[in-house]
């Protein structure tokens, strides 16, 4: 248990000492602290403040476009990242439902008709769909 408990401490105290440079370490004082110090400092900021965002190379995934627009009774959809779907007909009670704004993962589909399958992120409800072609002037939103 000792061990254990240890190793936990030796853990914490790498994640904010791998945050910051030996500079730094050394003009804050942390380099000062025991592990269970920056433990303790370590939980602290994590309960008091937000991390600022990585780098974008550190970043590894992309976010779902965005549903923006549900036409015709949910057969037509239109996602933020201007993609519009045309929604196979047997599907269309399922997108009626679907509101703005939520992700929407896109994905292949093994119908030849519908070759994508769009997952409602909120609700993990699917849909088959195709990319809109010639996109029809929406009757109703």
């Amino acid at each position: 248990m000792l061990s254990l408990l240890a190793s936990f401490f030796f853990l914490a105290a790498q994640t904010i000492d791998g945050d910051m440079s030996r500079q730094d370490q050394k003009e804050t004082g942390l380099y000062k602290l025991t592990d269970k110090q920056k433990l303790a400092l370590q939980k602290w900021i994590d309960n008091n403040y937000a991390k600022k965002d990585l780098p974008l190379a550190a970043k590894t995934t992309k976010s779902a476009p965005v549903l923006e627009d549900n036409y015709n009774n949910g057969s037509l959809i239109r996602l933020s990242d201007s993609s519009t779907w045309e929604i196979d007909p047997a599907d269309t009670p399922i997108t009626q439902g679907w509101i703005t704004p939520v992700e929407i993962i896109v994905s292949p589909s093994n119908d030849p008709h519908y070759p994508y399958t769009l997952t409602n992120s909120l609700t993990q409800s699917k849909v088959r769909a195709k990319k809109a072609t010639n996109t029809p002037r929406p009757s109703n939103k």
